[in-house]
């Protein structure tokens, strides 16, 4: 499907029941939370543009520490532009796999993920590339205050990538929030749908699969007005 009409730009074949979402929004705004659970009412799939981080395996783990991973530069936007082309036209792409804790990207496996009618791509910068925002049918930004965002962020570090409470204050001043000012704000107006995430998990959830939903029934109608005009033209 194209947004808003025509919003995929390029020789891309997309299939018409193929549905990509961009999901933006500051660190700790709640993106993976919510788009796994619309993902799993939709049967689609989500890929996380954390996991597109530049390959920096060479490095030493104390260097690779100090490294900034919300900043552009640090994103293999080719790859992840890549395979969101390849998803759209039907295809499985095996994403990359990032362990957190220390910080590199897996060698020796991909994440398989199957072809399926959606695919949500969720991260900070989901809204900054301008090489990446025709690709997406939708697009959305989830927003919260700071404090909502950190707490949130701090507990998933702690629990989910064994990191220390120093160093988790140190990455989110030097690192992430100055990213969140600098790059994810000003993405914000190229979002279809702006959402206050701070409410219940559920109710955000609610209306992001409200939007697909609503977004795939406007597509679908455009679609077969658009066969109706090449069978009259035909004729």
């Amino acid at each position: 499907m194209a947004s808003k009409g025509l919003n995929r730009q390029g020789p891309v074949p997309v299939q018409a029941d193929v549905l990509i979402v961009g999901l933006a929004g500051p660190s700790g705004s709640g993106k993976s939370t919510v788009a796994r659970g619309v993902a799993s009412r939709l049967n689609g799939q989500v890929i996380s543009m954390e996991n597109y981080s530049l390959e920096m395996n060479h490095l030493p783990l104390e260097e690779r520490a100090k490294l900034d991973y919300d900043a552009p530069n640090a994103t293999d936007v080719k790859l992840l532009a890549s395979h969101i082309r390849d998803y759209a036209s039907g295809n499985a792409i095996d994403a990359p796999i990032c362990d957190f804790a220390k910080h590199l990207r897996v060698s020796d496996r991909r994440e398989h993920v199957p072809a399926t009618s959606l695919l949500i791509v969720e991260g900070i910068l989901a809204l900054h590339f301008a090489e990446l925002r025709p690709l997406f049918d939708l697009s959305i930004y989830l927003e919260a205050p700071d404090e909502i965002c950190f707490h949130r962020r701090k507990v998933r570090d702690i629990t989910d990538r064994q990191r220390s409470l120093e160093f988790i204050l140190w990455q989110y001043k030097n690192n992430v929030l100055p990213a969140t000012l600098q790059y994810a704000l000003p993405s914000k107006p190229y979002a279809d749908l702006v959402l206050e995430s701070t409410a219940i998990v559920p109710a955000v959830e609610k209306s992001v699969y409200d939007a697909i939903v609503a977004r795939r029934a406007l597509l679908a109608g455009m679609h077969q007005s658009a066969t109706r005009v090449r069978c009259d033209v035909d004729r």
